[in-house]
């Protein structure tokens, strides 16, 4: 019964720490205004911004607060009608908070003819589920443009869509096993849009609003192009014996860039290209059942390698005799991966730009990949000395 218990015990404890829920938290501001009216809602703005961080617009809340419309006479001439803002209340705002209920304290009028109002804010805060994401840079993968409507995989035509949405699938895959980066989905847009408007509908808690709000912005943006995907079949019959022998080749190409989202700056663009032996064909075929998936495999891990090495480079979190632990795991590294060991010197700056161009780096050593788990890897060193190796160096490819 007792290791039974550990485990139940050890789920609660998960399931808990996944769970996600909207806490409240009380907030006592004060406003000010040239009626009633502005200082209330100068309050309200001021508490929320307490305890959200957020700069909350103070036409936002004076509308909401309202509850009116604008109306238009056959002149055109627009009106509306005085309000006067209720003593206690609800808010529901475009922020990251929601005012569950407020209450006016008092309202006085200073000796300048302006107006005090002291208010407390009761506000619902959503607290996303599993660890902060605050340090990790997050990433959107857009779908890919390509050349052609459809490719020849081992003689068979594939519609380039088909191509391009495993690819995508693929690399945000890639992405998501090196846990450095918050991916972000920009392709179930109308199933988002579903859920969102159920959270707001009538039949929602007061608390599931509160996940208003919270989507994520790409800090980068990965976009690309397909220039051509290819798998051929051979066959040759010898005249001699009249024996058929089967071979394959393929080769692959994709244009991509990394563009910084804020400002749309092109912070990295490159080409992969590969060429497929014979061998390596038959090695997908093995392994994946087709070509089409061993390609888009092979070119997914190639991107992710290359954008993670310039935004992420690999490091280096412990030694211990001859063993090197690398902070990167999951998908992106396998046993058997041979990387260089670089010792980081001064800091380097373009002489026109005087943007920086990185660390002077110096390797050290070359290892080996033994092993991998979820979130690390463990490597063992083949060329240099382990005394020469410390936390935090980098590694690469």
């Amino acid at each position: 019964m007792q290791p039974l218990l550990k485990t139940l015990l050890a789920l609660t404890a998960l399931l808990c720490s996944c769970l996600s829920f909207s806490a409240e938290q009380m907030v006592d501001a004060v406003g000010y205004g040239s009626n009633r009216n502005q200082a209330i809602s100068d309050a309200l703005v001021q508490g929320l911004r307490q305890a959200t961080g957020v700069s909350i617009d103070s036409r936002e809340v004076m509308q909401t607060l309202s509850a009116h419309a604008s109306s238009s006479n056959n002149e055109g001439e627009q009106s509306s009608s005085l309000f006067e803002v209720a003593h206690r209340g609800d808010l529901s705002l475009k922020t990251k908070g929601l005012v569950s209920r407020y209450d006016v304290h008092s309202v006085e009028q200073e000796t300048d003819g302006n107006y005090r109002a002291d208010v407390s804010l009761h506000v619902l805060k959503y607290d996303k589920p599993g660890l902060p994401t605050d340090s990790r840079r997050t990433l959107a993968i857009m779908p890919f443009h390509s050349d052609k409507r459809s490719y020849s995989l081992l003689g068979d035509r594939t519609p380039a869509a088909k191509i391009e949405s495993e690819l995508r699938n693929r690399a945000l895959d890639q992405f998501i096993q090196s846990r450095k980066m918050n991916v972000l989905d920009r392709e179930f847009g109308a199933e988002f849009q579903q859920e969102k408007a159920l959270w707001l509908s009538d039949d929602a808690a007061l608390a599931e609003k509160a996940k208003i709000g919270n989507v994520l912005g790409a800090d980068y943006i990965v976009v690309g192009n397909i220039r051509n995907i290819r798998s051929t079949r051979h066959a040759k019959t010898l005249q001699l014996t009249g024996e058929t022998i089967v071979s394959y080749s393929g080769s692959a190409q994709l244009d991509y860039k990394i563009i910084l989202a804020s400002t749309r700056q092109v912070k990295w663009s490159d080409s992969i290209n590969l060429k497929f032996s014979d061998r390596d064909i038959r090695a997908m075929l093995k392994k994946y059942g087709s070509s089409q998936a061993g390609i888009t495999a092979e070119l997914a891990e190639q991107l992710a390698q290359q954008a993670l090495a310039n935004i992420y480079p690999m490091r280096v979190v412990a030694v211990k005799g001859k063993t090197v632990v690398i902070n990167q795991g999951g998908k992106t590294l396998k046993k058997g991966d041979v990387l260089n060991v670089f010792l980081l010197g001064d800091e380097m700056f373009d002489p026109y730009t005087k943007e920086s161009l990185g660390q002077l780096e110096e390797q050290i050593a070359t290892v080996k990949v033994l092993r991998t788990t979820a979130k690390i890897s463990y490597a063992t060193i083949l060329t240099g000395e382990a005394e020469l190796i410390e936390p935090n160096f980098i590694l690469r490819r």
